[in-house]
C-alpha cells in the first residue's frame, strides 16, 4: 500500500547577525550593523539540486527520514540503505507539474508519495548525508517543486566553506598558504551576503555561487586556512561586502560596470593593477591561462553568430547573415573591451562588455576566457573569412585575483594585506 508522507511546508531561515566589539590588533573586527551568526552556528542552505526527476538518498551510517519541523521520525533505514527519489507520470519540463507523482522508493520497492518537504539526517556524529552518492555534513531537505525535487544541504557556514574552497582555490604549496586563507575569507564573506529569505536556499552549489562538493573535496590544507581565519571576513562601510572573484586578472582587476550592465558599481570593486613593482612582470602571470589565443575562421564565425548573437542583442535569431565587420566600439578603464560592433547584412548590433564572452564560444560552446582582448579579422569580397582574439585573463576579473594572490602570497604578502589590496577602501573584520 501506498502511504502518504505529510509534512508542513518549511519556513526559510533568516539571518541572525552580530559583530563582536572592536578590538586591538591585526585581527581588529569592523563594527558593522545588522546580525550575523558565527560560522560554526549560521545555517546556509546549499542547492545540490533544484529540478531533480530522480536521485538517492542515504548515509555513511545510521539515518533517519523526518518531519523537518520537529525532527520527528518517519523512518530509520539501515545504514547501508540507500532510498530512491522519483518523479513519475506526465511531467511537465515547466508547468504545474499537473499529472506527476513525487514518490519515494524503499530498498525494498515499497512506493511513498511525497507530498511535502523531507528531511535526512545522519543518527551518529560520525555518519554524513548522501546524495547520488556524495557525502554531504548537516541535513538534506528535499521538497517538492513542480517538475522535480529541491534538494538543499542545510550546514554550518564553517562546514560549507570546507567543501568549498578546496575546490576554488586547489592544493598550493606552503609558501601560498596565505593565498589559501585569501580564497577561505573571500568564500566567507560571499557567502554571508547571500543569505536570503526570499527563496528556500541562499546558494547554488555550482559556478552561479561557489563550487561546493561536501565532504568528498575536503582536504587538511584549506581546512587549516578556515580554522586559522575563523569568522573573518572583509567589509566596507560597517558591512560584509559583495566579495566577488575570478581566476585570473591579466594584469588588472575590473569595476563592476565594466563587466555587467544591470548592477551599480561599489566603491571596494574598482580596478587593481596586478603588475610586479619595478618589473614588466604580473602576480598572476603563472596561470596557465594568463595569456591566449583563439581564432575562428568565417564558416564557424557566422556559426556563432547565428547561435548567439541573438540572445544578447536585438539580432534576429533566424540568422544574421554575411559577417562583413567587427570593430570596438572602446575600451574600459582596465583596458577591457566596452562593446564589440557586428556589422552583417541584416543589420549593426552592439555587442556589450561580459556579453561579447557568450558569443564567441569555440566550437564545443565554451565561452571566451575573459573580455581582456584585442581582436583582428581578415576580409574576402566584403565578408569578414577569420577572427583572431588574443587575450588575457579568465573569468570576469572583479574583486580578488585568484592566482594573483597566489603570486602575492609567493611574495611574502599576507591574506590581509592581499584581501585589501584587490578590495580597495575595505577592511577585515570579524564576525563574532
Amino acid at each position: 500500500m501506498r502511504k502518504v508522507i505529510s509534512l508542513i511546508v518549511l519556513a526559510s531561515i533568516g539571518a541572525c547577525v552580530s559583530i563582536s566589539p572592536p578590538r586591538t590588533g591585526t585581527d581588529a573586527p569592523v563594527t558593522t550593523p545588522g546580525r550575523y551568526k558565527r560560522g560554526a552556528d549560521q545555517v546556509v542552505r546549499i542547492a545540490l539540486a533544484t529540478n531533480a526527476r530522480d536521485g538517492t538518498i542515504g548515509a555513511t551510517g545510521a539515518w533517519l527520514l523526518a518531519s523537518p519541523d520537529d525532527a520527528s521520525p518517519i523512518a530509520r533505514p539501515a545504514g547501508t540503505d540507500e532510498w530512491k527519489l522519483r518523479f513519475t507520470g506526465n511531467c511537465p519540463a515547466i508547468g504545474s507539474g499537473s499529472g506527476c507523482e513525487a514518490v519515494l522508493l524503499a530498498p525494498d520497492g515499497a512506493p511513498r508519495t511525497l507530498s511535502a518537504p523531507l528531511l535526512v539526517r545522519a543518527a551518529g556524529p560520525e555518519s554524513f548525508v548522501k546524495w547520488n552518492g556524495k557525502r554531504y555534513r548537516g541535513d538534506l531537505i528535499i521538497t517538492r517543486a513542480d517538475s522535480g525535487f529541491l534538494v538543499a544541504n542545510y550546514v554550518s557556514m564553517d562546514s560549507y566553506l570546507r567543501g568549498v574552497v578546496p575546490l576554488e582555490i586547489g592544493v598550493r604549496t606552503p609558501a601560498e598558504f596565505a593565498a589559501v586563507q585569501v580564497q577561505a575569507v573571500a568564500a566567507r564573506t560571499y557567502s554571508y551576503t547571500r543569505l536570503t529569505s526570499s527563496r528556500a536556499f541562499d546558494m547554488y552549489a555550482t559556478v552561479q555561487d561557489q563550487v561546493y562538493g561536501g565532504v568528498d573535496a575536503e582536504r587538511p590544507q584549506t581546512d587549516s586556512a578556515i580554522t586559522t581565519t575563523r569568522d573573518v571576513v572583509i567589509a566596507y562601510a560597517g558591512r560584509p561586502i559583495n566579495a566577488f572573484y575570478s581566476s585570473t586578472c591579466g594584469g588588472s582587476t575590473a569595476g563592476v560596470t565594466e563587466v555587467w550592465n544591470d548592477r551599480p558599481d561599489e566603491a571596494y570593486l574598482r580596478p587593481v593593477s596586478d603588475r610586479i613593482p619595478g618589473t614588466n612582470n604580473y602576480y598572476c602571470d603563472p596561470s596557465p591561462r594568463f595569456s591566449w589565443t583563439q581564432t575562428w575562421d568565417g564558416p564557424a564565425l557566422r556559426a556563432v553568430m547565428d547561435k548567439y548573437l541573438g540572445n544578447y542583442t536585438n539580432a534576429p535569431k533566424t540568422g544574421v547573415g554575411r559577417i562583413t565587420g567587427l570593430s570596438e566600439t572602446g575600451r574600459t578603464a582596465s583596458d577591457r573591451i566596452l562593446a564589440l560592433r557586428v556589422a552583417t547584412e541584416t543589420g549593426t548590433y552592439d555587442l556589450r562588455g561580459n556579453d561579447t564572452r557568450f558569443v564567441l564560444r569555440n566550437p564545443q560552446g565554451t565561452i571566451l576566457n575573459s573580455t581582456y582582448f584585442r581582436h583582428t579579422t581578415t576580409t574576402s569580397g566584403g565578408e569578414v573569412t577569420s577572427l583572431t582574439v588574443t587575450g588575457r585573463g579568465y573569468g570576469h576579473g572583479i574583486g580578488m585575483c585568484q592566482w594573483g594572490a597566489i603570486g602575492r602570497a609567493r611574495a611574502g604578502q599576507d591574506f590581509r594585506t592581499i584581501l585589501e589590496t584587490y578590495y580597495q577602501g575595505a577592511r577585515v573584520g570579524r564576525i563574532g
